[in-house]
């Protein structure tokens, strides 16, 4: 019964309009036409013959099936989508309105992208799998294999955003992603994510880019409403204005302080990038077992509020040190 079945269901198929890939003209209704078993290409039943057999190689060694063009061009135009100016939802190329904000797209310009290209990647996002609906397993470091799962159990907090970046920075050729806490906050971005050797350095150089303005703080701490400093630290307030940095080098230091950030939050998550793949070099080498690996990588990655603090500390040491310097130097 099955096999009957098939039989009708081929011969209800139409090749009109189609070629045969032996002799290049189009099949007719009064063809006498033949596919192959394996990939479903069709042809004339001489050229079939006389090829002895199907040529279509490329499909036979993709293991793919052979498509009418008609079809083809169907697929084709189902894959151009059309993108919603408001939300940024993808729409069908046809669509009037947004699927997701309702928006009406008459009269308006819409961006559309053809997500048959190859250079177009779309990931389907599943808020409640493990790693979002993307690929545990995809390769983001070529020379030690390590993967976007491992560095999304590393990251930790803030997963899913990291791994968009982390993609996105592998990928691209210019390596800037933009962090908004990294420009407010370097020093304590690289803190919180156990960065503690860029944390160091940002801050000491963010801390000598601000010793001009601590001059000037100091120097207007009895009209700052602080009415007890002029009687106490008299002697700190004189050194401070007398030995007080010009208006332009005090600018000069913010505008420095000022594009070190900007140019750290552009960095930064390439910054993270690398830190996390070093990481897991070192942590596969100390720990074989390739489970206990996976379960340490928790562990060892996220953010750390106790190294935030300790930044703290330690800015708040080297101001008192600064400001206690110079009270020995008046």
């Amino acid at each position: 019964m099955f096999v009957p079945f098939i039989r009708r269901l081929i011969i209800m198929i139409s090749y009109n309009g189609e070629k045969c890939i032996v002799c290049e003209s189009e099949f007719t209704d009064s063809d006498d036409i033949v596919v192959c078993p394996d990939c479903g290409t069709p042809y004339h039943r001489e050229c079939y013959r006389e090829k002895n057999g199907c040529i279509n190689h490329e499909l036979h060694e993709s293991g793919g099936s052979w498509m009418a063009e008609s079809f083809k061009m169907k697929i084709k135009k189902d894959a151009v989508k059309k993108v919603c100016p408001d939300c940024s939802f993808i729409n069908p190329q046809d669509a009037e309105k947004c699927r997701n904000c309702g928006s009406d797209f008459s009269g308006r310009e819409c961006r559309k992208i053809d997500l048959s290209d190859d250079k177009v990647v779309r990931i389907e996002l599943d808020a409640d799998a493990d790693y979002f609906g993307m690929n545990p397993m995809e390769i983001m470091d070529e020379g030690s294999g390590i993967t976007i799962g491992e560095m999304a159990d590393y990251a930790k907090n803030n997963k899913l955003y990291y791994m968009l970046s982390f993609r996105r920075l592998k990928k691209a050729a210019v390596k800037f992603s933009l962090n908004f806490f990294a420009f407010f906050f370097p020093e304590f971005y690289c803190a919180s994510r156990k960065m503690y050797p860029e944390a160091i350095a940002v801050l000491i150089l963010r801390f000598i880019l601000q010793i001009p303005s601590y001059f000037e703080v100091i120097s207007q701490m009895d009209t700052m409403g602080f009415p007890y400093a002029a009687g106490i630290y008299s002697n700190l307030i004189k050194f401070a204005s007398d030995h007080a940095f010009s208006p332009s080098v005090v600018n000069t230091a913010n505008s420095l302080d000022v594009a070190l950030r900007v140019v750290f939050s552009l960095l930064a998550n390439q910054i993270y990038f690398r830190h996390t793949v070093t990481k897991l070099k070192k942590l596969r080498k100390q720990v074989p077992d390739y489970l206990k690996y996976r379960t340490v990588i928790k562990t060892s990655g996220g953010i750390s509020v106790v190294a935030v603090v300790g930044m703290v500390l330690i800015q708040m040491f080297l101001v008192s040190t600064m400001i206690f310097v110079l009270m020995l130097l008046a």
